[in-house]
């Protein structure tokens, strides 16, 4: 069963990114494009996979414009994050996914951008090229841990980048935080629970008046504020 499930999703991904990818033809790039086609997404992968969202503090993740972070734990991040997802607001994403058939067209089709993180400079200049989109009223989503965290227990440590650009354009900084999946996802022994998970988003951290030394501090609290919800967001998985 948990082969059929997984085969299922795949399926629905690959049926999803290929209807938004043809609708991204006619609109190539465009960012407007992300949040309809990754709820789309989301919807249907979690309906086939047995697992709901509860959802706190959404009225904060309508910030704009603003730099987005979340932790990352696995592929099922995509549709949990996926179904709350703000409009206005595009990933960036490692430049490896742009050659994936269909998933990685959809995704630059539909307004997320690439980084050569293995290229500090170039990953650099492309963030700081994101500030005159972020002014234009948009978000943009990173991952600070840069990678899965496949513990499914607290958080790797974070790169700079998401911190880096907050504050160089100066808009606020909105943490999503998706609850520990372990209790959920056991992918070594094969079990997927069906559950309802929590996600919440924590209250702006706002990046007036700070500047580039200020990057560590802001990162740690951020980090600090994340990890005492992931406990908290734990307690409240419901299995059904």
């Amino acid at each position: 069963m948990f082969y059929l499930r997984i085969f299922l999703v795949i399926l629905w991904c690959i049926f999803s990114c290929s209807l938004w990818l043809l609708i991204s033809f006619f609109s190539w790039g465009n960012a407007a494009l992300f949040s309809p086609s990754v709820q789309f997404l989301s919807w249907g992968g979690l309906k086939l996979l047995g697992l709901e969202t509860s959802f706190r503090g959404k009225s904060f993740s309508e910030t704009l414009p603003a730099v987005m972070v979340s932790n990352h734990q696995s592929f099922l991040d995509t549709l949990l994050l996926g179904s709350v997802w703000p409009r206005k607001v595009v990933p960036i994403g490692k430049r490896e996914i742009g050659f994936i058939p269909v998933i990685g067209w959809w995704f630059v089709g539909c307004g997320a951008r690439l980084i050569n993180r293995s290229k500090q400079q170039e990953a650099k200049s492309i963030l700081e090229r994101q500030i005159k989109f972020i002014h234009a009223g948009y978000g943009i989503g990173i991952t600070p841990e840069g990678t899965r965290n496949k513990k499914g227990k607290g958080l790797l440590p974070f790169k700079k980048g998401a911190f880096h650009l907050a504050i160089q354009a100066q808009v606020p900084l909105i943490a999503f935080v998706v609850a520990p999946l372990s209790k959920v996802a056991h992918w070594e022994s094969k079990t997927l629970n069906k559950a309802q998970i929590p996600i919440e988003v924590l209250p702006p951290f706002s990046t007036a008046g700070l500047t580039e030394k200020d990057v560590e501090a802001l990162m740690n609290q951020v980090r600090t504020q994340m990890e005492e919800a992931l406990v908290r967001l734990e307690a409240e998985i419901v299995l059904k």
